[in-house]
């Protein structure tokens, strides 16, 4: 060999460029592995979706097959995104006080994906929002643990939610629930960014006084007569 190198130590010295470079990819903040396991599962869930509509498990009509490309016109107008807001609201504040605890401590989409599905109807009977909520688990994980997600509204806050007269004051502190919260986040996704939902949502807070069993357990949690405040 020349200049006294070996095969072996080509071969070594390769190995080690080889372990430089995927170092550096895990090393950078926009690869981490935990995004990367997310969009990987999210994929997973959506080739499982694939799956039952081509064996006929679920009619294929349910499911929206009509494919487009995400660009300009992945978009929503107002009127859906805020009546797809109102549903998720509706929905989330009937099951609020038995999947909270489960949904904020999900490892992953896989999990959030298993929790929602225990909720929701038999994927043929879903209505439209229902499954666009359902199978984007990897957006509304992420939407979780971003820094624009508040689990713990301020006590004052509650207060004013659970007010049973309508005002812009008792819509503004409801918008601030951690349901809201998620259902402003998800209510445009997939046409929409959750970032991009969230905004437009949170600008035009639901009118829907908040659900019977959440109100229950915002109650218990803060310690809030069924009186206080009125």
């Amino acid at each position: 060999m020349t200049h006294g190198r070996t095969a072996k130590m080509r071969t070594n010295t390769r190995r080690k460029k080889g372990d430089r470079f995927l170092t550096t990819i895990s090393g950078n903040r926009k690869n981490s592995l935990e995004s990367r396991v997310a969009r990987l599962e999210e994929k997973v869930l959506e080739l499982e979706e694939a799956i039952d509509r081509t064996s006929g498990v679920v009619p294929a009509h349910f499911y929206g097959t009509s494919k487009t490309k995400p660009g300009p016109r992945e978009k929503i107008a107002d009127t859906e995104l805020f009546q797809n807001r109102d549903n998720i609201v509706k929905w989330l504040e009937e099951y609020w006080p038995q999947i909270v605890k489960p949904l904020l401590s999900a490892k992953g989409p896989r999990q959030v994906a298993a929790l929602l599905r225990e909720l929701a109807p038999k994927p043929e009977i879903r209505s439209e929002w229902q499954r666009r909520f359902v199978g984007h688990p990897a957006k509304l994980f992420e939407f979780l643990h971003s820094d624009r997600f508040r689990i713990k509204p301020p006590n004052k806050t509650v207060l004013n939610a659970l007010r049973p007269i309508d005002s812009e004051q008792r819509r503004r502190a409801a918008n601030r629930l951690p349901t809201r919260q998620i259902a402003n986040a998800m209510a445009g996704v997939p046409k929409l960014k959750w970032r991009t939902s969230l905004d437009k949502c949170t600008q035009n807070p639901s009118a829907h006084r908040v659900g019977h069993p959440t109100a229950q357990h915002y109650r218990k949690t803060f310690r809030i007569a069924e009186n206080e405040g009125f």
